[in-house]
């Protein structure tokens, strides 16, 4: 008796350790093997016939490679992503996907996911040697403690995807940056990131709170001393001359006095400094990344910040946005870090409701992502004692808010009205942004006209 080939392929496909799925032109699931079901944590007909973007909040068609394969019909081959699946759990995987053709047409993606159980003990091997070598580096590099990259800013906002992406390909560019973002929005992770892109990231990078320094110590700090020049003085280098092939991350530059911003403004235009009570020019060169929180303009009205200086970091400025501004990623973020501190201290992640939610999109968030963070924090060790989180559990210092804000009451509503209340609220903000305008605020929800036509006359908005 011959094999059947055919079956076995079949078996192949339904056996073999890696998830497979297959979509259409319009970016429809037609296939979906179970490994790939178990991957994503739904059954095979709950993910065929659905859209790829509806069963992946955290996706956009721009940020998506199976819909971009079928976009360009280009292969995109072992990209590394990170996914919560339907549980909210974050996953690693490896993916490829690789355009289907018709006649010379596209008609489809095919897309290979492979997750760490797919790698068995060659994954734990390598995730042993990994972290051998890294405990090495770790002793060797003096630079082991500064490893913040690009990838450590976590955002699934659009326009904060876009800008990390822009600010990576200008990190390698040799220019100064100054950096405005409100306390607690990453502005350091943000200058780590662009020193360990550039090619300065084998050299020092040395981070030095403005704030925090004394003024009478201010520029033997930044410059050094040489012996005699006080009473009791050494010779010691500065801030410069330790950074020196690197890069100077001068956080809160505007609590810097005028008189030092001058003599900063020098060290950038003639690139070399004199040690307090030296007599002699010493060349530097330093890379200076400057941060502020509050907005360059307003600092220098009010005088605290020169202009000079501010257009001579100026050729690659960064405006980090707000928390409070960045509505998808308080969601996320809050996702995140349950997630991870539940883990880390070894308790069993809390159910979070949806009022509280509510709440968290709507409150200002002052102490930005910083904030978010400690909030979670309080909230998991409260899960000890009850689930789930609800707005009374909630730090006393946010209670103040509550009157202010109000949140939406989802208690006695089931999914598809909660869907349909929520779908409503996004429609309705679109046509009050675009004042009415259906064509516009179609673009702004990235669907057709004729969809939100419709969608507006079902719902009597």
């Amino acid at each position: 008796m011959g094999i059947d080939m055919k079956n076995i392929s079949s078996y192949i496909i339904e056996t073999i350790d890696i998830g497979i799925r297959v979509i259409n032109i319009e970016g429809l699931i037609i296939y979906c093997n179970s490994k790939m079901a178990k991957i994503i944590g739904l059954n095979e007909n709950e993910i065929c016939g659905k859209h790829i973007l509806e069963l992946h909040e955290d996706l956009e068609e721009k940020s998506s490679t199976l819909l971009n394969c079928v976009k360009t019909g280009n292969s995109i081959n072992n990209k590394i992503k990170i996914r919560f699946n339907n549980k909210g759990e974050m996953i690693y995987l490896v993916s490829t996907n690789i355009p289907i053709f018709k006649d010379g047409k596209i008609i489809g993606a095919i897309e290979y996911v492979k997750t760490e159980d797919s790698f068995g003990d060659l994954f734990s091997y390598l995730l042993r040697d990994a972290k051998k070598e890294m405990k090495i580096k770790s002793r060797l590099d003096l630079k082991s403690s500064y490893s913040y990259n690009f990838s450590d800013f976590l955002t699934v906002e659009k326009e904060m995807t876009f800008l990390i992406e822009k600010i990576s390909h200008m990190a390698l560019y040799d220019y100064n940056v100054l950096i405005f973002g409100e306390t607690g929005t990453g502005k350091e992770i943000i200058a780590q990131s662009i020193h360990n892109k550039s090619p300065r990231k084998n050299k020092p990078f040395i981070a030095q709170n403005c704030a925090a320094i004394p003024e009478n110590l201010l520029e033997s700090i930044f410059f050094g001393t040489e012996v005699g020049s006080f009473t009791g003085a050494v010779q010691k280098i500065g801030l410069f001359e330790q950074a020196d092939g690197g890069t100077l991350l001068l956080d809160e530059l505007n609590s810097l006095p005028i008189f030092l911003q001058a003599k900063l403004l020098r060290v950038l235009e003639e690139g070399c400094i004199r040690r307090v009570g030296g007599k002699r020019d010493i060349y530097v060169n330093v890379r200076i990344i400057g941060t502020t929180n509050e907005n360059p303009e307003t600092l220098m009205r009010d005088k605290k910040l020169r202009e000079d200086l501010f257009y001579r970091l100026g050729p690659i400025y960064i405006n980090i946005p707000p928390l409070r501004d960045r509505k998808s990623d308080i969601d996320y973020l809050t996702r995140i870090f349950i997630k991870r501190e539940s883990k880390r201290i070894k308790i069993k992640e809390p159910n979070i409701s949806v009022k509280v939610k509510d709440f968290f999109r709507k409150y200002p968030w002052p102490g930005n992502v910083r904030e978010l963070k400690n909030v979670v924090n309080y909230l998991l060790l409260n899960s000890l004692f009850v689930d789930p989180i609800n707005l009374e559990h909630l730090p006393h210092y946010m209670k103040k808010n509550m009157m202010n804000i109000k949140v939406k009451d989802y208690d006695d509503l089931d999914y598809n009205k909660r869907m349909l209340e929520f779908e409503k609220s996004i429609i309705s903000e679109a046509l009050e942004i675009t004042k009415g305008n259906i064509s516009e605020a179609s673009k702004i929800l990235g669907i057709k006209r004729q969809t939100l036509q419709y969608r507006i006359k079902k719902m009597g908005l």
